[in-house]
């Protein structure tokens, strides 16, 4: 999804040239707009360096973070004939050996991208890239991208990744870094989801596939494959959460478990020994009415639902999901999607027992907002529309909380990302200072451009 600007409107104004008599160089770059511009699905920290961050989007490729906040394009090499690169449906980055990046890359699943989906793999935090074209094709700007990560790197075997494809076509493993890549026949649950039967173009009517991966890194030791795997899978009505105790040899579904929503994400709480998934009755990532938020704690097989919120207060599902590393218990989860007044996060310190609000209600339709919004960067995020009481966002699959520090954190929006530095202060003062954190994600749609004189 992208936002549609005109650059006017962004009071971008470029020189007046006279083709006819100059003979002037010119040098192109991206206009700087500073906020992204387009739907954000995707953002993973590494774990075990600090620092390292990525972005992915649904149709402008991926992006690294900097330490001034900033971000890198990594993706921008890919030219017309390789326009499917720049959708990115899912992204892992190796905890091992941190220089290793994987995305998996391919814009549709249906007649609209002729081509098969790839996954992509850097060994130089992204500088170049090989790939391994799929049998199959990717969706990174179908229906449910919003879900994942799809991909991910065995945190005891590095060499191990698993990905989960769309279309029913299952899980696939890789023993060799993403080079080649094998399905695992056992997993036999390959999610049923459709958004829209009826759809005839194939863009609603396919199958979403399988959400997330994760790894139990505690189930194993350093260069042992990490036995305990947990798959969530894009499912309404029946078992969604799946998890093999044998390194992906066989699987099963998760006894207990909520069977009327399908899985958005699925995280570990490492010191907790728990896994926390947030459900939806949609796939996102501009539906979803109503879900739920459970934890599950592995050691005693016990699920127990920690949903915000209940009753006519209840009108969305659930998305983003990040979880403090360094505060057991804290944790976060975002709303998918509450359009009206604004998108909702909700934090807890006690993993779930509790919750508290990004804003509340004082006198409908007066509300306490309990931050400061800056859009210094991209003013424009505050000016499309002045009547507009959205400022924290819409589609808000992805919530990190920096493992490394417990006050940076980030979320994509459909129009940008969001975050700050002061992320401690919400237990606190319960206040903090929320920023546009996309400087350098270009993802807009060119309508018009002017120049100072004429009307191109």
């Amino acid at each position: 999804m992208v936002a549609s600007l005109s650059l006017a409107a962004l009071a971008v104004i470029l020189p007046f040239v006279n083709a006819a008599t100059s003979t002037q160089a010119y040098t192109w770059k991206n206009v700087k707009i500073g906020g992204g511009g387009g739907f954000v699905p995707g953002i993973v920290f590494n774990p075990t360096e600090k620092g390292l961050a990525y972005a992915r989007t649904d149709i402008g490729g991926l992006y690294k973070l900097n330490s001034d906040d900033t971000w890198t394009a990594l993706t921008d090499f890919a030219d017309n004939a390789h326009w499917n690169y720049w959708g990115v449906d899912a992204l892992a980055t190796d905890p091992v050996d941190t220089k290793r990046v994987y995305i998996a890359t391919g814009m549709y699943t249906n007649s609209w991208d002729p081509n098969n989906g790839q996954i992509m793999r850097s060994s130089d935090y992204g500088k170049t890239w090989s790939s391994t074209v799929l049998p199959f094709k990717v969706g990174g700007n179908m229906p449910g991208r919003g879900l994942g990560e799809r991909l991910a790197v065995d945190p005891n075997k590095n060499s191990v990744l698993f990905f989960g494809a769309r279309s029913g076509n299952g899980l696939w493993k890789s023993t060799d870094y993403g080079v080649t890549w094998s399905k695992v026949s056992t997993f036999t649950s390959t999610g049923t989801y459709i958004a829209d039967p009826s759809d005839t173009n194939g863009y609603n009517s396919d199958r979403t596939g399988i959400a997330w991966i994760t790894f139990d890194a505690s189930s194993s030791s350093s260069g042992t494959a990490t036995s305990r795997i947990f798959v969530g899978v894009a499912n309404t009505g029946t078992d969604s959460v799946f998890v093999s105790k044998d390194a992906g040899a066989t699987w099963s579904a998760v006894a207990g478990q909520n069977t009327t929503f399908m899985p958005h994400r699925g995280v570990i709480s490492p010191s907790e020994k728990v896994l926390y998934v947030t459900y939806n009755n949609n796939a996102g990532p501009y539906d979803g009415t109503t879900g739920a938020v459970a934890k599950y704690y592995i050691a005693n097989s016990t699920w127990v639902d920690i949903t915000p919120v209940s009753g006519s207060d209840l009108y969305f599902g659930f998305g983003g999901l990040a979880v403090d590393i360094k505060k057991p218990g804290t944790i976060m989860v975002a709303a998918v999607n509450s359009w009206y007044p604004d998108g909702q996060i909700f934090r807890s310190t006690n993993g779930g027992a509790t919750w508290s609000k990004l804003w509340e209600w004082s006198s409908w339709p007066s509300m306490n907002r309990y931050y400061k919004y800056d859009t210094s960067l991209a003013p424009w995020l505050s000016v499309v529309d002045p009547t507009d009481t959205k400022q924290i966002g819409w589609m808000m699959e992805s919530l990190e909380i920096d493992p490394f520090d417990s006050d940076h954190w980030l979320y994509g929006t459909g129009a940008t990302i969001y975050g700050g530095r002061d992320l401690t202060k919400w237990d606190t003062v319960h206040n903090i200072t929320l920023k546009s954190l996309a400087d350098g994600i270009e993802e807009t749609a060119v309508q018009g451009l002017e120049d100072s004189y004429t009307r191109i």
